[in-house]
């Protein structure tokens, strides 16, 4: 359902979770930009935040699930948040600008969550008008 904002929302941040794992350089080490494929953890790691964020749009009918699995992608960003901090202190680099890309995802799955207890709100608002 493109209409609701939640979508929209949850499209941008999948967008922006595949454009941090091939595009967006992470952090930079002796002169050398190494994105997120360089690590395991972080490629993995955007990766199931953008299968999560991008699954859950297909989730409409479902809210209660679909708010879930939004959490679930909000948890996961915040992990590669923080694996690419760890990585940045532990080795001595110096992060890029796509090290930002975690946290508006948390951001955007945040909107997403909050469009979607609406809906859910105003769903159960109408039941109780039956």
């Amino acid at each position: 359902m493109i209409q609701r904002i939640q979508t929209l929302y949850l499209f941008a941040s999948a967008i922006l979770s595949a454009l941090a794992v091939f595009v967006l350089p992470m952090y930079d080490l002796d002169g050398v930009t190494f994105a997120a494929t360089a690590n395991a953890s972080t490629f993995s790691g955007f990766g199931g935040s953008m299968a999560l964020l991008s699954g859950s749009i297909l989730l409409y009918n479902n809210r209660n699930l679909q708010l879930l699995i939004v959490r679930l992608g909000m948890l996961t960003s915040l992990v590669v948040l923080g694996a690419l901090i760890w990585i940045i202190q532990d080795e001595g680099a110096t992060a890029s600008w796509g090290v930002v890309v975690p946290f508006i995802n948390i951001v955007l799955a945040f909107m997403a969550s909050k469009g979607i207890q609406k809906d859910e709100a105003k769903v159960r608002s109408l039941d109780r008008l039956r």
